[in-house]
């Protein structure tokens, strides 16, 4: 019991919580038992064998006293537990006028004494390891709520992560591509162009470039309205892709005006290719909205990057290419000079 008690007690001590209760227990049980004890050496009495009785006293006091100690380390509860055992046994001897009656009780007070310092000693070992705990307790519950904190905290840094390089990528889409038409923008394949002419002054990396008009464009628009017009460049994207190779670019520069960047190429297989892809728009077409079918030839000029020149003298030879296919009667391809 006293030790069940004494266990409550610390468990009330690391946990926060009121110890007033199981401390008056301590006290209480402590005396009971303490009476309960001595009592019970009473029987040694009947047959007057003093020595043996007093031997049983010693005994009993000292071990019980060592036990109680351990078991429950308040100084109070010590006494009170020492002071039971002896308290009948001391008025007996007392009754009976004992010449021993004045040894046992300076004898319960040096022991009561030396009991009450070691109590004293291991209640503030008590203490220090409890308080050892309490403080072991509340750091882990500090790192434990730091912990939840930083993954909730990282949880949140992935998100925005997240969201951010999506945020990114659709802008890198808007600034790189036609919106409506799914082509390159005007302003991305230029960056390409300067990247590509800077490679070929440095390592002489071939490139080249074919320029192309839709013929007669401006016809659908007023025809068959916008709408229809944004159907057949969308179409043309369609079907000029599905011509070219891999890291081949296509771009949109104007109205109905596209710049395709052919890199690692050269005049011959640029002209190759553009004869491929006039063959594929002259025989392209869409439906109208009242049953029209409307094909999408196209006027074509070709130029391969000369080492000493820049972009805008290469634009210029590829302009003036599809100029000339134009005024050759159109749906025709012609290569720079």
């Amino acid at each position: 019991m006293i030790l069940f008690v004494a266990y409550r007690f610390q468990r009330c001590l690391v946990q926060g919580r009121s110890t007033n209760g199981w401390l008056r227990a301590q006290l209480v049980i402590s005396g009971l038992v303490g009476l309960g004890w001595g009592s019970a050496v009473w029987f040694v009495w009947a047959d007057r064998q003093m020595l043996y009785y007093v031997a049983m006293l010693c005994v009993l006091v000292g071990v019980s006293g060592i036990c109680m100690v351990t078991m429950a380390p308040q100084r109070i509860a010590t006494l009170l537990f020492s002071l039971g055992i002896l308290a009948l046994p001391l008025l007996q001897l007392i009754w009976v006028d004992s010449p021993i009656a004045l040894e046992v009780g300076f004898g319960w007070l040096a022991m009561a004494s030396v009991q009450a310092c070691t109590a004293r000693d291991l209640r503030r070992e008590l203490g220090r390891e409890l308080d050892g705990a309490l403080r072991n307790k509340t750091l882990l519950e500090l790192l434990s709520r730091a912990s939840v904190e930083l993954q909730l905290a990282s949880s949140q840094k992935e998100e925005k992560n997240v969201t951010l390089a999506s945020a990114l990528g659709q802008l890198e889409a808007l600034v790189s591509h036609d919106q409506l038409k799914g082509a390159y923008s005007r302003r991305y394949i230029f960056e390409q162009l300067d990247r590509l002419a800077s490679m070929r002054q440095r390592n002489g990396a071939l490139v080249s470039a074919v320029m192309f008009d839709l013929d007669h464009f401006k016809v659908i628009n007023y025809t068959y309205g916008h709408a229809a017009g944004d159907r057949a460049l969308r179409e043309v994207v369609r079907a000029v892709e599905g011509r070219l190779r891999e890291g081949d670019m296509l771009a949109r520069v104007g109205g109905e005006e596209f710049l395709v960047v052919l890199p690692m190429t050269d005049l011959s297989s640029a002209m190759a290719l553009t004869e491929r892809l006039r063959q594929t728009l002259e025989n392209t077409s869409i439906n109208t909205e009242i049953g029209d079918w409307v094909f999408l030839p196209a006027s074509f000029g070709v130029a391969e990057l000369r080492p000493t020149e820049d972009q805008s003298e290469w634009l210029k030879r590829i302009d003036a290419a599809l100029y000339q296919s134009k005024s050759q009667g159109r749906n025709t391809l012609v290569a720079a000079n």
